[in-house]
């Protein structure tokens, strides 16, 4: 478990202290997606030598590549619905949570890496340390940011800019 909250509001008054705080979250994961890979390699060696020609381990590569049609074929396996859970005594199913486990931390990483890229992007366009950044985060990953900015030059500027860029999406 990270402790981290599912939903959060930070103030912060660099884009490079957000970006430093995602790219710190995305390490987190790169590190988890590795211990989770080596994992799955271990088991798929020790188990490839006792089940590598039951139909069920040849199917985990297609089910490593996201292939929905298996996804649907492995809900069905022998998993069993217990009250809010799913429960399993497989191997099968041992393997089914790795690879799934490995899939949605990938998915976090690309969100996470979308939301460096955006905030690399707002400091091209100028925004600096003169301005108090409200963030929204689901699960470490940059929703939405509130660009505040702390004092009257700030803002008129800020306000110059924004009107600005109406003008240009108006024009067009």
């Amino acid at each position: 478990m990270n402790g981290r909250l599912v939903t959060e509001i930070v103030t912060i008054r660099s884009l490079q202290e957000l970006q430093t705080r995602l790219e710190a979250e995305s390490e987190s994961y790169l590190s988890q997606k590795e211990e989770i890979s080596e994992r799955l390699g271990n088991f798929l060696r020790e188990a490839e030598e006792e089940h590598g020609d039951e139909d069920w381990f040849k199917q985990l590569d297609l089910e490593k590549l996201g292939s929905k049609k298996n996804d649907k074929k492995r809900k069905g396996s022998d998993w069993v619905q217990f009250q809010g859970i799913e429960l399993s005594s497989s191997l099968q199913g041992e393997a089914e949570v790795m690879f799934e486990a490995i899939s949605k931390i990938s998915e976090k990483l690309e969100a996470l890496s979308r939301g460096i890229e955006s905030l690399e992007e707002l400091r091209k366009v100028g925004l600096g340390n003169d301005i108090r950044y409200i963030c929204y985060l689901e699960e470490g990953v940059l929703r939405k940011i509130i660009i505040n900015p702390v004092d009257d030059d700030a803002l008129a500027r800020f306000t110059f800019n924004r009107g600005f860029t109406v003008i240009q999406a108006v024009q067009r």
